[in-house]
């Protein structure tokens, strides 16, 4: 009993020297821990709570082999969630290959060549020759062969004055940009519908989140660049405006109509303003 006693007025003294701030502040940190604990162990959980769930409810036999299934799965499902990793120090696309199953096959080791990794695409500014004002010009694995299982790519983007580089979305990357010469004004909506936007000026960097509907514009009288970087050896890209008026096969009116809220011949003449030109 007098031990016990003696613990309790320790624990009660340490308890009074910590300040009321250290203590929310170790709280804080601890709920945060939590947190982050829990959403980076929820696939972990699930699959485990399945898993436990199956010793009651199914036959040892059974059980095994839907165990077996879940593993399968939870491992393929993870190794596709993004960009997959490296497995070797190269995997050179093989442009001959005409299989592709999520990504390139690897050309031999022997017929690799420093041209693999070159690409001096983005040394020159662009010539700039369309309506919005913009050019992109990639540099991403279609270019550079070697950047297969790397993860990375990088594009330049030129704009004329007033030009603008229109509302798209990278569904595979997430976009840092460095504006290299000029004043751009660029921004994201996010999926509460809220803009996030701000002028840059060259040297600074911006970044667009992946997935998001993002733009640049240059509300300048002289030209504007910038150099694009991505996490994804191939990102993609998907133009809002291309993608709902000039799809093929086409995206009904009576879709566009509703969605605008305008008549059959506002539809026509995006249409006909978006059409590619004919050479």
């Amino acid at each position: 009993m007098p031990v016990q006693r003696d613990r309790d007025i320790v624990s009660k003294k340490l308890i009074f020297l910590s300040s009321p701030v250290e203590v929310e502040a170790d709280e804080s940190l601890a709920r945060a821990n939590r947190k982050s604990g829990l959403l980076n162990s929820l696939p972990v959980l699930l699959f485990l709570s399945v898993v436990a769930c199956l010793f009651f409810c199914f036959p040892s036999q059974e059980m095994a082999a839907v165990v077996t299934y879940l593993v399968i799965f939870t491992v393929i499902s993870s190794a596709l969630a993004y960009d997959p990793d490296m497995l070797q120090d190269l995997c050179v696309v093989n442009t001959s290959a005409g299989i592709k199953v999520n990504g390139f096959t690897c050309k031999a080791e022997t017929n690799i060549t420093e041209a693999d990794f070159f690409f001096d695409g983005l040394a020159k500014p662009g010539k700039v020759n369309n309506s919005v004002g913009s050019l992109v010009t990639v540099g991403n694995v279609e270019k550079i062969p070697g950047l297969n299982t790397l993860g990375v790519s990088l594009s330049r983007i030129d704009y004329a004055p007033e030009g603008l580089n229109p509302p798209h979305t990278h569904p595979r990357a997430t976009e840092m940009i460095f504006v290299l010469d000029g004043e751009l004004d660029v921004g994201f909506i996010t999926t509460a519908n809220k803009l996030i936007s701000k002028t840059v000026k060259k040297g600074e960097v911006f970044v667009f989140p992946r997935g998001l509907v993002h733009f640049q514009k240059n509300n300048d009288d002289k030209a504007a660049s910038v150099i694009s970087a991505f996490n994804s050896q191939l990102p993609g890209t998907q133009s809002i405006a291309m993608t709902l008026f000039t799809s093929t096969p086409a995206v009904p009116d009576n879709v566009l109509t509703k969605a605008f809220q305008v008549g059959t011949k506002e539809i026509d003449k995006i249409k006909t303003k978006l059409a590619p030109k004919k050479s």
